[in-house]
């Protein structure tokens, strides 16, 4: 039925050569050319107003398809009383969080995370601690050992724990300087991630327990195609220094000038940028709330539900692929680091 649907759209609209659109196009600029409308994004990468399948680049994207696109729905937590924010995630894990992060004032105790976690499957969620501190890390093994689970865990230490699900953080975000500095960011960020493992004892080891956190702003298709690029990027380098490790760990979060003044249109901005992060590959995704109000945090908890469970896009792996517009940003910014 779906292919009999498809051979009659297809038959029914004429394919048309590039030449055939720019001839048209010229005809409706009325005087203006293609240059006229394309848009610069840097001194770099000039894109076209549109693509076509004479564009598209003939590098292999296919790796990107092993990507798992159910990411984990997160959201951020700053613990000061271990109990009021033990009563908050159990609500929230029970509408539809699923990887909670934590900031500490100071270092918890093991008794403190007991408290914080008391009645929490930690062995059927995702936790993060925004955290460098190996005393942290220290108890939460005593904590887990304790309970005699094995939970996923991802802590920001300054060496790789091979216990752990991801233990160095490389904070991307901090070399984000906007969408036209996009190609610097990422060229930035792989010389730092190079350098590291260059120097590494076990550079295999510490690969492995990389993760990175990037920023996503209001250039949606810009995102896509920078964490796209990223992950080639990533493999490039891989291959480049003879490890076998996949495709890299990315957690989402929005630029801290994303949002304007209105609350509704934030919303909108929210789930764009969502979607561009879940679309560009995001493994873990934090959608920042429009304000600090209960209603606007479960809002922002709804959006990435909406996005698995209505719009289905935690079951399609790399579903920009194919795009000649994104395909070819996303080729621009690869070669670019290269």
């Amino acid at each position: 039925m779906a292919a009999a649907i498809i051979q009659d759209i297809l038959s029914t609209f004429k394919a048309n050569s590039k030449e055939e659109w720019e001839a048209k196009a010229l005809t409706d600029l009325k005087g203006k050319s293609i240059e006229d409308i394309s848009w610069q994004l840097n001194e770099a990468i000039t894109l076209s107003p549109y693509y076509s399948a004479s564009d598209n680049p003939q590098s292999d994207t296919s790796a990107l398809k092993k990507h798992n696109p159910d990411w984990q729905v997160g959201e951020h937590y700053e613990v000061s009383d271990y109990k009021a924010s033990n009563e908050l995630i159990l609500h929230d894990l029970m509408h539809g969080l699923t990887a909670p992060s934590f900031s500490f004032k100071n270092t918890p105790s093991v008794e403190d995370l007991n408290t914080l976690f008391k009645e929490v499957g930690l062995e059927h969620i995702h936790t993060h601690f925004n955290s460098e501190d190996g005393e942290l890390y220290l108890n939460w093994m005593e904590l887990v050992k304790a309970r005699g689970i094995k939970a996923a865990a991802y802590f920001q230490l300054e060496s790789p724990i091979a216990v752990l699900s991801k233990s160095v953080h490389i904070d991307a975000s901090s070399q984000y300087k906007g969408e036209a500095a996009i190609h610097e960011e990422l060229k930035n960020t792989l010389l730092l991630v190079k350098g590291m493992l260059n120097q590494a004892a076990d550079a295999h080891l510490l690969a492995k327990q990389m993760q990175f956190t990037f920023f996503v702003d209001n250039a949606y298709l810009v995102n896509i195609a920078k964490i796209r690029a990223f992950k080639l990027l990533w493999l490039n380098l891989m291959k480049e220094l003879g490890l076998s490790v996949m495709l890299p760990f990315i957690s989402v979060q929005f630029a801290p000038d994303a949002y304007g003044e209105d609350e509704q249109d934030n919303l909108i901005k929210a789930t764009s940028m969502a979607m561009s992060a879940v679309l560009g590959g995001a493994d873990h995704l934090i959608v920042r709330p429009t304000s600090n109000t209960s209603r606007a945090k479960r809002l922002a908890r709804n959006v990435q539900l909406i996005l698995k469970n209505e719009s289905g896009l935690n079951q399609v792996a790399d579903p920009a692929q194919g795009s000649y517009y994104i395909e070819s940003l996303t080729n621009k910014l690869v070669n670019y680091c290269y």
